[in-house]
């Protein structure tokens, strides 16, 4: 009987730990790391494409020079400058010397005019009509045509002549006039005006017509110029320098010397 029980003691005891032994442990799940998604570097925009700026193509006109014997030579120029003289100057196609009414023309395409040697000078054209404007101060116009003409009178020395008062007022100044033939006919102007071209088209020295650049002489003490039918015209001088304003535009300064001359080109 008591090894009965011994036994049936260590049946029991078996089943326990058979029990224990099967007994499944408790799952285990490995920790999942999170995922590393790769920093996605920031997308690099290419620097634009530096554009350079195409430059201005520039004026388009149209420079002719006139020599002492007629003859004439041109050039199509193309220029960023903005007016005709600068134009030119960057060509070295004109030297002159600067004054008080702008830049005085001496040479142009290597030719040198001299007025206190032989009465030559360098006259200034805008499309075949006397300037108003210096050469410096006339803007480029496109397709326009401007022309330097070698002029000087014909024959002779100027002739001395009386000299005829003529006018009222305050402010005094001398005016002379030189024919074709070299004749001179020299007038005291005494006026109130302020510019040189009121005083002497309200004593009827002069006559004219208006124009974009002014008044454009065409009658000087009754002698009539007409550049269409002999290229002739009247040049304007101040005090013995080709002016570099219209008659219109010269305002008077007391004793100044104001002249035309009646030239061919």
């Amino acid at each position: 009987m008591k090894k009965l029980i011994v036994w049936i003691l260590a049946a029991m005891m078996l089943l326990s730990l058979a029990a224990c032994g099967t007994q499944a442990p408790a799952s285990t799940t490995a920790a999942t790391e999170p995922s590393t998604t790769a920093a996605t570097e920031p997308s690099t925009t290419a620097a634009p494409t530096e554009t350079t700026q195409a430059q201005p193509a520039g004026v388009s006109f149209t420079f002719t020079v006139v020599g002492a014997d007629g003859a004439e030579t041109s050039w199509e120029l193309t220029s960023d400058a903005k007016s005709v003289g600068e134009a030119l100057l960057a060509q070295g196609l004109i030297e002159g010397e600067d004054s008080q009414y702008g830049l005085y023309v001496t040479t142009v395409n290597g030719i040198t005019a001299d007025w206190d040697k032989d009465q030559t000078y360098w006259a200034f054209y805008i499309d075949g009509e006397y300037a108003m404007t210096g050469v410096d101060a006339t803007e480029i116009t496109a397709g326009a045509v401007y022309s330097m003409v070698l002029t000087g009178p014909e024959s002779g020395e100027s002739t001395d002549s009386e000299v005829t008062v003529l006018g009222e007022g305050a402010t005094v100044f001398q005016f002379s006039v030189t024919d074709m033939e070299g004749t001179e006919a020299r007038y005291e102007i005494h006026t109130d005006k302020q510019f040189v071209g009121e005083a002497l088209l309200e004593l009827g020295l002069i006559e004219g017509e208006d124009s974009q650049y002014g008044l454009y002489v065409t009658t000087v003490n009754g002698i009539t110029a007409d550049w269409d039918k002999d290229q002739t015209y009247w040049a304007f001088y101040i005090n013995g320098e080709y002016a570099m304003t219209g008659v219109d535009a010269t305002e008077i300064t007391e004793g100044d010397s104001y002249s035309f001359v009646l030239t061919k080109g």
